[in-house]
C-alpha cells in the first residue's frame, strides 16, 4: 500500500512540475502554449470570416468556456487525475504481472513509416472518442453529465471544451487503454495527433 501512495504523491508534484514547465518554458512540443496558438487562431478566423455574422465576438459563455478549456486540459489533471491514474495504471501493470503478462502492446507502429504510425494512432484515438460519445448519448448517467457541452447557446471554437469533468474519467482511461495496446511511438507522434484532433475539434465548434 505504501509503494501505491508513493506513486500517488509522486503523481500529484511531478504533474505540477510539469504544468509549471509548460507555462515557463514555451517550446515547440509545449501542450499548453499549443492549445493557446490553435485557439487563438479559429478566434482570429471567427472573427475575419463569422459564419453568424451578428453574433458578438466574445459569444455568451465565452470566459467560461474558456475556462473549462483549461480546468479541463490542465487544471483537472493537477487537482486529482493524474495522481489517481498513476495509481490505476500501477495497479493494473501489477494485475496483469500476476498472469505473467508484461504489457498489452498488440501492435508495434514502428515497423510502419511515419505516415502509418500517425494515421494508425489518429484512427484509434478516434474510435474510441466515437465510441465513448455515442455512449454519453444514449446511456442516461452519462448524458447528465454529457448535457453540459450542449448547454452553449452560442457557437464558438471553445465550445469544443466546454464539458463536464466526469467526461475526463469516461474519456481518458480508454484513451489511455488505446495506447497501451500500441508499442514503439515516439511521444511527438501522440502530440501532433493530439492538436490535429483539437484543431478538428475547434473547427468543428467554431463561428
Amino acid at each position: 500500500m505504501e509503494k501505491y501512495w508513493q506513486i500517488f504523491e509522486g503523481g500529484y508534484t511531478g504533474y505540477a512540475n510539469y504544468l509549471w514547465n509548460e507555462i515557463t518554458s514555451p517550446n515547440w512540443k509545449n501542450y499548453f502554449y499549443w492549445l493557446i496558438g490553435v485557439s487563438l487562431f479559429f478566434f482570429l478566423l471567427e472573427v475575419i470570416k463569422p459564419w453568424r455574422k451578428n453574433q458578438p465576438k466574445f459569444r455568451k459563455n465565452f470566459w467560461q468556456d474558456a475556462f473549462y478549456m483549461f480546468f479541463n486540459f490542465f487544471l483537472f489533471s493537477l487537482i486529482i487525475y493524474n495522481a489517481a491514474s498513476e495509481v490505476f495504471v500501477n495497479l493494473f501493470k501489477d494485475f496483469l504481472a500476476i498472469f505473467g503478462i508484461q504489457n498489452l502492446v498488440a501492435i508495434q507502429v514502428n515497423k510502419f513509416p511515419i505516415w502509418g504510425q500517425l494515421f494508425l494512432l489518429f484512427i484509434i484515438r478516434d474510435f474510441i472518442q466515437w465510441w465513448v460519445h455515442r455512449l454519453l448519448h444514449r446511456v442516461p448517467l452519462f448524458w447528465k453529465y454529457h448535457k453540459v457541452h450542449h448547454s452553449v447557446t452560442q457557437m464558438g471554437f471553445a465550445a469544443h471544451l466546454r464539458y463536464h469533468w466526469m467526461e475526463n474519467v469516461l474519456y481518458k482511461p480508454l484513451k489511455t487503454f488505446g495506447v497501451m495496446i500500441l508499442g514503439g511511438f515516439e511521444p511527438e507522434q501522440a502530440f501532433i495527433v493530439h492538436f490535429v484532433a483539437i484543431a478538428i475539434g475547434h473547427f468543428n465548434h467554431s463561428n
